[in-house]
């Protein structure tokens, strides 16, 4: 029945897309300065919070792989190359190849793969790489294989790492690699290479490295990204080496993009140093370093979310927000030099997913009006298509609203309980030791360490918090008021969608009550410390937010088991009893710094 389902509402997208086409067929395919030169998609969801597990697998089948082509890509990225490695998806060139023994004697692998080992798993990871260039070859796109280099198992050695890229051995060793990987794997057209992250890691200036230390960086990474491009042109001449120069410090790429050898050369950048973002797509690093690529003639592809699965929003992977999409994807096309975007996270062409058929539409057609735009996407829906293009507008306002630029762990608030601790709320940040975590990384999120917040800083993320959950409330209540007018191909996904958007909308109520909870603690603490009649209305609302925050509860409850548990959360009840009883007790024990 799902295959039969799945068929049907391919081909009504079909239909759809074809009948866009038609209708814009006198648009260049490939407009807006030669942005959309390459248009890059894969398939698959990996789960940042599951090692190993595709949270999505999406088959490789002509079908769906024509799908994509019909969507407007035209290059197709050969593995997902997510750091958690889901189902073993390759990661590095070591994952599938080998040099001979007497090559293997001069230049030993010296650092344990982490992939699934065994000969059985090396094997099953080249068929199935030489798979998906079959079926890229004959729908006619063009493939792009990703990888991070010098491999050093991620971060696992610090600042010292055992390959080192002022070794000559480790550039004889990647030169052997990639003559083996041409060899072995014919109709590859360019690679994409990271030199941090991807199992990859780099040494430090300010490190113990003999041969780095006091040496900067610019001046160690270029010979060793000049020596794999050129190594590669010579394997693949109408290929291209695409380095993504990802944790660098901002001043560290501007260096190397003005030094490196630009001859079949190309820079794959994140939208914006700190994160694919979908709501802060084009920052002051992104337009300086696509500025000096552009003077030097260096084709930039831009990564960016272009369905809506994300890492953002995993595992909520049905939020529609088709106007943050289109609004993104122009921004990134409207910077002189662009020549690409990339999808960043997966895509998953076999449901309905309005965030990646506006890629399509914009793919076509990126001078369309957002009204236009609309109106083209919501004709699948028929009788309900007015009242979708309402709820699109708000789910992407609410999207909009969210306060994305908090911290990097908000990228997991999907995959969170809306339940919390009865402590005081805390905004922590991320922080790795990399070049950008260290610098320019914290123009991006307001938070990068977990020092103690300001109030005003818990006040202004709960209430963007709240302005997005009331933005995703009114687009369930129109939702649910068309939902009887839906076709019935689109169904099902549109009950995951609006399942979804309250999922996320629960979770932005509990961490807004969890920090206004807090608040009004300190403001209660504060006038009982001056020994002053504590405020009556201040109680009365805190009271009032604790109700709401277990209700709150009570309902994720119902969507994952189906009943509200009148005992769920029964430390958020037993904190409520105790405000009723004796208040002066209760800011004694409940959001607290130390509890």
């Amino acid at each position: 029945m799902n295959l039969i389902k799945h068929i049907l509402l391919t081909l009504l997208i079909s239909l759809w897309f074809n009948a866009v086409a038609q209708t814009h067929k006198a648009v260049p395919h490939m407009p807006v300065n030669g942005a959309t030169t390459y248009k890059i998609g894969f398939l698959g969801n990996p789960g940042s919070w599951n090692m190993y597990q595709m949270i999505t697998p999406v088959p490789w089948t002509t079908q769906i792989v024509q799908q994509l082509k019909q969507l407007g890509f035209n290059t197709i990225q050969l593995n997902v190359a997510w750091g958690t490695r889901p189902n073993d998806e390759i990661l590095n060139l070591e994952d599938i190849v080998k040099l001979n023994p007497g090559q293997d004697k001069l230049f030993p692998q010296v650092v344990a793969l982490r992939s699934k080992p065994g000969e059985e798993a090396f094997e099953q990871r080249r068929n199935e790489l030489r798979k998906r260039i079959s079926l890229c070859r004959k729908a006619g796109l063009r493939t792009i294989f990703h990888f991070g280099a010098p491999y050093n198992a991620h971060a696992k050695y610090g600042d010292t790492p055992p390959n080192c890229i002022m070794d000559p051995n480790v550039s004889k060793r990647y030169a052997l690699l990639l003559q083996s990987f041409a060899r072995d794997f014919p109709g590859v057209d360019d690679i994409l290479v990271y030199t941090y992250d991807q199992d990859a890691w780099l040494c430090s200036e300010f490190g113990s490295c003999p041969r780095c230390a006091g040496v900067p960086l610019h001046q160690r990474l270029v010979p060793f990204i000049d020596s794999l491009s050129a190594g590669w042109h010579k394997l693949s001449p109408k290929g291209r080496l695409w380095w993504e120069p990802w944790e660098l410090s901002a001043g560290q790429v501007l260096t190397c993009v003005e030094n490196i050898d630009p001859k079949a050369f190309g820079l794959a950048l994140h939208c914006n140093i700190a994160e694919v973002m979908a709501t802060l797509p084009v920052d002051t690093w992104l337009k300086n370093t696509v500025g000096i690529a552009h003077n030097r003639n260096i084709p930039v592809m831009v990564e960016y979310f272009l369905g809506s699965p994300s890492e953002e929003l995993e595992p909520t992977y049905h939020v529609p927000y088709p106007l943050v999409t289109r609004r993104g994807l122009n921004a990134i096309a409207g910077l002189p030099g662009v020549k690409g975007i990339k999808e960043y996270y997966g895509l998953n062409p076999t449901c309905e997913d309005p965030n990646l058929r506006m890629t399509g539409i914009f793919f076509r057609n990126p001078a369309i009006t957002e009204a236009a735009a609309l109106q083209q996407l919501a004709k699948p829906y028929s009788k309900a298509a007015a009242d979708v293009i309402i709820m699109w507008k708000l789910t992407s306002e609410g999207m909009e609203l969210f306060p994305w630029d908090l911290s990097w762990y908000l990228r997991r608030m999907g995959s969170r309980l809306p339940q919390h601790g009865l402590s005081a709320a805390t905004l922590n940040g991320k922080m790795a030791h990399t070049p950008s975590w260290e610098s320019t990384r914290t123009a991006i999120f307001m938070k990068t360490d977990n020092s103690r917040s300001d109030a005003w800083m818990l006040e202004d993320v709960q209430l963007r918090y709240q302005l997005a959950a009331e933005r995703w409330a009114q687009a369930l209540t129109i939702g649910k008021n068309c939902k009887n007018k839906i076709p019935k191909l689109l169904a099902a996904d549109f009950k995951k969608a609006l399942d979804d958007i309250a999922a996320m909308r629960r979770r932005a109520l509990s961490s807004a009550y969890h920090l206004r909870e807090t608040n009004i603690a300190l403001v209660l603490r504060t006038a009982m410390g001056t020994k002053k009649e504590l405020p009556a209305k201040n109680i009365t609302e805190l009271k009032t937010i604790m109700q709401a925050d277990l209700g709150n509860y009570r309902e994720e409850m119902l969507a994952i088991h189906g009943n509200k548990d009148a005992n769920a959360w029964q430390e958020m009840q037993d904190a409520i009893t105790l405000l009723d009883k004796d208040v002066s007790g209760f800011l004694n024990k409940y959001f607290t710094e130390s509890n």
